[in-house]
């Protein structure tokens, strides 16, 4: 942005040799800018070679004040680390005199990930880095959002930011991926790219950049060398942990639909894949049938439990399931029990 151009960047100092990679500190280098936060002074720089294919560059703060995904909640593989002699991307950084500090991560003398060039911003509050791609770059993923497959590399926002909408097009909805894969045109290889943080952010692309706008935390990338698409998503489900092995019957056709009044006319629904001879693995009920939006509550007049067991037990004398959607929240209430249970032992 504007904005970040003012800004000092940093300078790397203390570079170390470690069994797996290298470490190093980098320093402000100048006045700090202050943009959209207190710019924070000194980083730590951690470089590890996890795998022969996977490459793990961490900029943090020295103070360790940012806040982390704890390992407990989204466990990583670490990987046994290997020399970087025998990996299949190499790590280069350099300092510029205008914009400082910044790295470069190659695969066969090809860039994958380039920040040089670039003011590498760091305050409490916004993190900043730009990575330099093909002018046309041909880049998928930064999920969740209704879009084209490829991304549009023309002065696209893509925002990492969750939230409960109808499926807009272009835009943020229920969740935050913040991986990308993208495919090299000369090399016709793929790589892919993720970053570890959990805050809100902007993914811009512009023609020649990749620029990550993020509202906290730590700068805690992973690169996966590829060299196919496929190869990618082996090594980034290697790193965040496979996909959950799921049911046969999660397979087949499945009735799902927000804005049915009663219980009556989702067994009329369930009734007509039935006439219309269309097989139905599973009937699934939005949450219009809870109390008032009150999770584990049922609405007494338009999907009394009676009647809700009724259809479960016409469902699965078929064969059939049923799924009820539950929103993953409280209402502050005192006359609500589950709320005053879950306060009562302060969970």
């Amino acid at each position: 942005s504007g904005a970040s151009k003012r800004c000092p960047g940093y300078i790397a100092t203390h570079i170390s040799e470690t069994d797996n990679g290298f470490a190093a500190s980098l320093k402000l280098n100048g006045q700090p800018c202050n943009k959209y936060g207190q710019d924070i002074a000194s980083l730590m720089l951690s470089v590890r070679f996890d795998t022969s294919d996977r490459l793990h560059v961490h900029i943090s703060d020295k103070e360790k004040t940012q806040y982390q995904i704890p390992q407990w909640i989204v466990p990583l593989d670490k990987g046994l680390g290997v020399d970087k002699r025998h990996h299949s991307l190499e790590f280069t950084h350099a300092h510029n005199e205008t914009s400082g500090f910044g790295f470069k991560v190659q695969r066969d003398g090809e860039a994958i990930f380039d920040t040089t060039g670039h003011v590498l911003v760091f305050e409490d509050q916004y993190l900043e880095l730009t990575s330099n791609v093909a002018a046309d770059a041909n880049i998928y993923g930064l999920g969740e959002s209704p879009n084209w497959f490829r991304r549009n590399p023309d002065n696209t926002t893509i925002t990492l930011w969750n939230r409960d909408v109808a499926d807009p097009f272009g835009e943020n909805v229920y969740g935050s991926h913040a991986v990308y894969m993208e495919l090299q045109s000369k090399s016709a290889k793929f790589h892919g790219c993720y970053l570890h943080n959990s805050h809100g952010m902007d993914v811009v692309l512009a023609p020649g950049t990749v620029q990550y706008r993020v509202l906290g935390g730590t700068l805690d990338l992973y690169i996966f060398g590829g060299p196919t698409a496929l190869d990618v998503i082996d090594q980034y489900t290697q790193l965040v942990g496979r996909p959950a092995r799921i049911p046969y019957w999660a397979l087949g056709f499945h009735n799902c639909r927000y804005g049915y009044t009663s219980v009556d006319e989702v067994n009329q629904v369930i009734a007509n894949y039935s006439r219309a001879r269309i097989p139905l693995e599973a009937a699934w009920t939005d949450i219009e049938y809870m109390d008032k939006t009150r999770d584990f509550t049922f609405d007494a007049v338009n999907y009394p439990v009676s009647e809700m067991k009724k259809q479960l037990d016409a469902l699965h004398a078929r064969g059939q399931k049923m799924v009820l959607i539950t929103d993953p929240a409280i209402h502050v209430d005192d006359a609500y029990g589950t709320f005053v249970r879950g306060r009562d032992q302060d969970v």
